[in-house]
């Protein structure tokens, strides 16, 4: 909805002025030479960025861009003011020699799709009094009440479409929360679908396996240490001994290690390099886990999208008061801000994941044609 206000008032604000280049004759009668082209210079250039940024763009500056095509419409006006010979516009004029009448609330309509009412309604404000005041010189070559009457007008109908664009970005942000709340149950689903087939998995394993040769171990003649040990670890399981609970932190060696387990599992071709200041320095282990996922996350999709040829590397630092992990690959590369917010593997693998832990987060940096690198970082409180 943005990105299409933009483009479709960016593309009105250029062809408008280009219009008016036809009437040229009738502009320099009432104004000095120089105003046309510096109204068209700032309107147009102004317009130009607003469409490129909306075009090919991560669309992030659509508002700023938009405010600042507002200020380049008022002081198109602002100028015809101080341009202006002091002559009333003849009768037989078809069209008013004030071009940025025709555009001068286009902008509204694009800062209502990014700012409060509060904004939109003071703009349109200002720039309808601003031209009813240089339209009653035009009309009467003095200050008078008609260009105002017009301009009560024009702000009824600007107030009515503005009313009706408010209403419907609510309902599209509405919708968007609940996408994002199913988006979020949906990984939730998915997540623990996952952990049961694994349970599942492991069970029958330990049934099969483990069981039966710690049950081996501890009947038969061995040493009295690893009988111990079998009689321990089969207690565990039949479930005679405390239940486990998972420690509440996590040392950077075992850090280390699980993140080394991760990755491996994917794609034993992906270099890793870490450099742990501390070996026995400790870190949450809810934050461990959420760091582990999101790498390991990072590194799937590197190895499913980066594309054939490519190569990969996990780089990354584990010190007393920073975590600091880079996924980085060569491949075909995208563009962060056109993935689709149901790319759950982006969003809720990597980036609310790693953001969801206290002082915790993650950004992705990537182009067509110039790879991909992923960060993820957490600082100590």
């Amino acid at each position: 909805m943005r990105r299409g206000a933009a483009v479709c008032m960016a593309i009105t604000s250029l062809l408008v002025p280009t219009l008016m280049l036809a009437y040229y004759d009738q502009v320099v009668v009432l104004v000095e030479v120089w105003w046309l082209p510096v109204s068209i210079s700032l309107v147009g250039g102004s317009a130009t960025a607003l469409l490129l940024d909306a075009s090919f763009g991560n669309g992030r500056r659509v508002g700023p861009l938009s405010l600042l095509l507002g200020v380049a419409n008022a002081a198109a006006v602002v100028l015809w003011l101080v341009a202006w010979k002091g002559g009333a516009a003849p009768s037989t004029y078809g069209s008013p020699p004030i071009w940025p009448a025709n555009t001068v609330v286009l902008p509204a309509v694009v800062m209502a799709t990014v700012y409060r009412p509060r904004v939109t309604v003071t703009y349109t404000a200002f720039v309808l009094i601003l031209l009813a005041t240089a339209q009653q010189y035009v009309k009467q070559g003095q200050l008078g009440t008609i260009g105002y009457a017009n301009s009560l007008l024009t702000a009824t109908l600007v107030g009515v479409f503005l009313t009706v664009e408010y209403s419907m970005m609510r309902a599209l942000r509405e919708t968007d929360a609940r996408r994002d709340r199913i988006l979020a149950a949906s990984a939730n689903a998915a997540s623990r679908a996952a952990r049961t087939a694994e349970r599942e998995r492991l069970d029958a394993v330990v049934r099969d396996g483990v069981v039966a040769m710690l049950r081996l171990v501890s009947e038969n003649p061995a040493d009295a240490e690893t009988r111990r040990e079998a009689a321990t670890a089969l207690a565990d399981l039949d479930g005679r001994s405390a239940p486990y609970r998972p420690p509440l932190h996590v040392s950077a060696r075992e850090s280390v290690l699980r993140l080394r387990e991760a990755v491996n599992a994917i794609g034993d071709d992906t270099m890793i390099d870490l450099r742990v200041d501390d070996p026995e320095i400790e870190y949450p282990h809810v934050l461990v886990e959420s760091l582990v996922d999101a790498a390991a996350e990072a590194v799937a999709n590197a190895v499913t999208h980066a594309g054939p040829g490519s190569s990969r590397a996990l780089v990354g630092v584990f010190d007393a008061h920073l975590i600091r992990l880079r996924i980085v690959d060569d491949g075909v590369g995208f563009d962060p801000d056109r993935v689709p917010p149901d790319r759950a593997g982006i969003e809720l693998g990597i980036l609310r994941r790693m953001r969801e832990q206290p002082s915790g987060g993650a950004w992705i940096d990537s182009s067509a044609s110039d790879g991909t690198m992923v960060s993820l970082e957490w600082r100590r409180p």
